[in-house]
């Protein structure tokens, strides 16, 4: 796998610190202390765990008075910013698994509410806090976007491409793409996830769209929410292929 970000390539120890430093805040979060985390990884897993112990509701109501405070300032953001986006965009390529499988995979991720998508995409990423399919092409994200201060709650609706800027890639055949909306109805941006076949694999050019006013540090710490995520998305993905096969 090799994930590319502002034309670099990003190396394990950088995305392990960059995670390392999430634990820390999302423990803080949560309420629980925490040692010295030496081996991310593990450490996600015990926080997936201790997702895992509350219930939507339980999880909601533990967040939400963030919640609400991150609802007007978002609010406020999207209302300043008009029409005007940022852009958070990672690239990454994966060999041994086609376009066509992601796509299929993380479809299914996003919009098939079973136990053990629900374990897999709070284990994606230690800012994950609750990501709910709510009928057939919607999902209801709470996380933390890049290193802002606090989490968020927004709702994507797939295959709506209302108002988004990111364009599209003909040499990209597969896309997930979708509108994210506050609970009010809010426009606030969305997503251009285009994937293709590679000689060897697939290559995925991951975008997300933020109102134009978003500090510029929560657009590039999100780089490595992206590559962070999908990363772990994409080989869950191709490990599921191959124990089928």
């Amino acid at each position: 796998m090799k994930i590319i970000i502002d034309g670099k390539n990003i190396k394990n120890d950088q995305l392990k610190e960059w995670k390392r430093k999430r634990i820390k805040k999302v423990f803080k979060t949560l309420g629980y202390k925490t040692d010295e985390i030496n081996n991310p990884n593990r450490m996600i897993e015990q926080l997936t765990t201790i997702k895992l112990n509350y219930s939507y509701q339980e999880m909601y109501n533990k967040l939400k008075a963030k919640l609400k405070f991150s609802e007007v300032i978002m609010r406020i953001g999207a209302a300043l910013s008009g029409n005007r986006r940022k852009f958070s965009q990672t690239e990454i390529y994966l060999d041994g698994i086609t376009a066509e499988e992601a796509i299929e995979g993380i479809d299914n991720l996003m919009l098939n509410p079973t136990e053990e998508n629900n374990r897999v995409n709070l284990s994606a990423c230690p800012d994950h806090y609750a990501l709910r399919p709510l009928g057939e092409n919607q999902l209801e994200v709470i996380e933390t976007t890049g290193n802002s201060p606090v989490p968020v709650q927004f709702f994507i609706v797939f295959d709506d491409e209302t108002g988004l800027q990111t364009p599209r890639d003909p040499s990209y055949v597969y896309q997930s793409v979708g509108v994210a909306r506050m609970k009010n109805g809010t426009v606030i941006g969305g997503v251009r996830h285009q994937m293709k076949d590679t000689e060897t694999g697939m290559k995925i050019k991951l975008s997300v769209e933020f109102p134009a006013l978003a500090p510029t540090s929560i657009i590039k710490s999100h780089q490595k929410h992206l590559a962070c995520e999908f990363s772990y998305w994409l080989q869950w993905i191709k490990e599921q292929r191959n124990n089928d096969n």
